[in-house]
């Protein structure tokens, strides 16, 4: 696609440019986030991506290449809305925890509770949640979304001895702080 750089300033004209690039590369996209993300939130990511290749477009400049950098984009707010995620969940916890203090309640356990206990579920997402994002992206698409190592590395750009080592340091990594959260 050849792109006139001076005219990204008219928005008709970068509104076309944007089209063209959601046709190219909106299914990209989309399969990107969904491995950070359930499909409904990866869809919404996915279309904020567009939106801030639209708004950032005039000061884009041709150092990386154009799919290069909306996958940078869409990685920066997979990361956010991963982190946003899992914050709402610990405050809801936390919330719900107050809730039951103060009121007193003395029921028998409901399915809500029950999900709230601790249990190797709850201590898998809570130690998945306070790795950093390469390790659990790379854990997410190992074992959630089932790719091979060498696909893993061709999505990552990394050689697949690195990706390899580098998951083998995720997982023990993982296993430690799940092991810690079942002590505590």
């Amino acid at each position: 696609m050849h792109i006139n750089w001076q005219c990204l300033h008219d928005e008709e004209y970068r509104r076309k440019v944007v089209d063209v690039l959601m046709r190219a590369h909106a299914e990209m996209i989309m399969r990107y986030c969904t491995t950070w993300l359930s499909e409904g939130l990866a869809e919404e990511v996915t279309q904020s991506v567009f939106v801030t290749a639209w708004e950032k477009l005039p000061k884009y400049r041709p150092v990386a290449s154009l799919d290069k950098w909306l996958l940078g984009i869409a990685r920066h707010k997979c990361q956010r809305a991963y982190r946003d995620r899992a914050r709402r969940r610990a405050i809801d916890r936390a919330f719900m925890e107050d809730i039951r203090r103060e009121a007193h309640a003395e029921t028998p356990p409901n399915p809500e509770h029950m999900m709230t206990q601790e249990t190797p579920d709850t201590w898998l997402h809570d130690s998945l949640s306070k790795l950093n994002d390469t390790d659990r992206m790379l854990l997410n698409l190992r074992y959630w979304k089932g790719l091979s190592v060498p696909d893993i590395a061709d999505i990552m750009g990394k050689s697949a001895p690195a990706v390899q080592k580098r998951l083998e340091r995720a997982k023990h990594h993982l296993r430690e702080m799940m092991r810690d959260a079942a002590r505590e």
